[in-house]
């Protein structure tokens, strides 16, 4: 492989990685605000909150 295609393969390894965090932490933070603001926290149930990835919720 010539090095231009070891580059290219890279920066999309590269990408997808940094699209990835960025995700996860957003749904990190989130959550964290939804647990830590009453007013947003009797929108959801307990069961949901306790859920990985609770995708039937509306913020």
């Amino acid at each position: 492989m010539s090095e231009m295609v070891v580059f290219m393969v890279g920066v999309g390894v590269f990408a997808i990685t940094v699209v990835g965090v960025v995700m996860a932490g957003g749904l990190a933070l989130t959550r964290v605000e939804i647990e830590q603001n009453p007013e947003l926290r009797n929108k959801f149930d307990e069961d949901e909150l306790k859920q990985r990835f609770p995708f039937r919720s509306k913020y």
